[in-house]
């Protein structure tokens, strides 16, 4: 579990030979108007969900006026098949967050650029996008999840590669009309990550790297990590 950044283990106060590796200044939360017992009960959460088994661990950390107050890690990043503690650069699938930090945020620079349009039907760029009924399905649909697609498909659709479970999902129909129905759709974000890559010619993973992460300076957020 991961809140508010990416999160480990130390006070806060007086620097450390730690503080070298922080993203922000650490300091203590007075200096930034915030009390230092009040955090301390985050702890006490923290340790009573771990005990309860709500969660394995976490990283917390909080910041106010671009200063970190408070960092720490709280038990194990992995239980089976050996216990290995948490630390503060543990890294965190972002699972579906994914789709607001990068797709969507990667097609709403695209529109930006004036490269596409959020009314433009997908198949304007994925002609083969229109079979079986999907030809009306607008980017924005797909964006709000109002694209009538299902929620997931079988995961065996994606055994034999990327080309092939994109062919699956071409030939897929509609479960409602398109924009009439909230469906969250994971099916619907991974043909937003290959209109992305239609239209700007790069694989969605370099074009977030490119546009989104390195300009933000997010030096540890990546599509498979490696050594993670």
């Amino acid at each position: 579990m991961s809140l508010i950044l990416g999160l480990s283990n130390t006070g806060v106060g007086a620097p450390t030979p730690r503080q070298m590796d922080a993203p922000l200044p650490i300091v203590s939360p007075e200096t930034v108007g915030m009390s230092a017992r009040h955090l301390a009960r985050i702890e006490e959460v923290v340790q009573e969900a771990i005990a309860r088994r709500q969660l394995p661990g976490a990283v917390i950390l909080v910041a106010r006026q671009g200063r970190i107050v408070y960092w720490r890690a709280f038990g194990y990043r992995a239980l089976e098949p050996e216990r290995i503690p948490m630390t503060r650069d543990t890294v965190f699938d972002l699972a579906s967050l994914t789709k607001v930090v990068a797709t969507a945020t990667s097609v709403m620079l695209l529109v930006e650029r004036g490269k596409i349009r959020l009314g433009d039907p997908v198949a304007r760029y994925i002609p083969e996008f229109a079979q079986n009924g999907k030809e009306r399905i607008t980017i924005e649909h797909l964006l709000l999840h109002r694209g009538g697609l299902i929620a997931d498909n079988d995961l065996a659709d994606y055994r034999d590669g990327p080309e092939k479970a994109m062919e699956r999902i071409y030939a897929l129909g509609t479960v409602a009309e398109p924009g009439t129905r909230f469906i969250y759709s994971d099916v619907g974000y991974i043909v937003l990550g290959e209109l992305v890559r239609r239209v700007s010619g790069q694989r969605l993973d370099e074009f977030a790297r490119e546009n989104i992460f390195r300009p933000l300076g997010m030096t540890e957020t990546t599509f498979t990590p490696t050594g993670a």
